[in-house]
């Protein structure tokens, strides 16, 4: 992998050109960082085909993603008890609070 600078493209355009052509990969930095890169138009058309494979496998994993979404939500109904979630969580709260609150509570120490 050759690395090139935006002058160096300037001035040796057609030399780093014909590299790429040949299947030289060439990365173009400026100021150290990359930029780009140059790559031939077959592995240019091979970046494209593993994108679109990347993008299929995003987009399978979504469906059965989905899928089993439905498939918890059939097998595990809420409760029709009337509540909103809201509400549902005010209730579990108070109920534990009455649970902690019936508890043996520690004596107090002395000289504190």
């Amino acid at each position: 992998m050759r690395v090139v600078t935006p002058t160096d493209m300037r001035k040796r355009l057609g030399e780093i050109l014909d590299a790429a052509s040949a299947g030289e990969r060439i990365l173009v930095e400026r100021d150290h960082k990359p930029i780009a890169w140059l790559v031939s138009p077959e592995d240019g058309r091979r970046f494209d085909e593993e994108k679109q494979a990347r993008i299929a496998r995003s987009l399978a994993a979504l469906d059965r993603l989905r899928e089993l979404s439905h498939r918890l939500t059939a097998e595990y109904t809420p409760p029709d008890d009337g509540l909103t979630d809201v509400e549902w969580i005010q209730q579990e709260r108070e109920r534990r609070m009455d649970r902690i609150d019936g508890l043996p509570h520690p004596p107090a120490e002395e000289g504190r």
